[in-house]
């Protein structure tokens, strides 16, 4: 059992960068639209589908991470393409925590006014 998970863990470890470009990508769609909600009242429905993605994404590394830890495996995102900002790996649950909180204070800004 423990073989068959690090076997699962070592073939998404590829995928964990592109998925956190995705989640970025989807935070900066999430502001965009809180910024059109404030403004205009707007986009209630976009701050819902937003919220439920980063939700989902940052549980996503929130899990991997406990899997992690479980199979003593590496616990950091390796984000070297951006290594000029100063940061070239992250432990998974910061980058879960980075989509989950945005997330779930979005999911919050989209159940104030009804979408009808």
């Amino acid at each position: 059992m423990k073989q068959t998970m690090t076997d699962i863990m070592t073939q998404i470890m590829p995928f964990m960068t592109p998925l956190a470009y995705v989640g970025a990508a989807v935070l900066g769609i999430g502001v965009l639209a809180w910024l059109l909600w404030i403004f205009s009242g707007w986009c209630t429905w976009l701050l819902r589908l937003t919220g439920r993605l980063l939700i989902l994404i940052g549980l996503v590394f929130l899990a991997s991470q406990a899997a992690a830890v479980f199979l003593q495996l590496p616990q950091e995102l390796d984000l070297g393409a951006v290594a000029m900002f100063g940061f070239k790996t992250q432990p998974f649950w910061v980058v879960g925590l980075i989509f989950f909180i945005p997330g779930f204070v979005l999911r919050i800004f989209g159940a104030f006014r009804p979408t009808h």
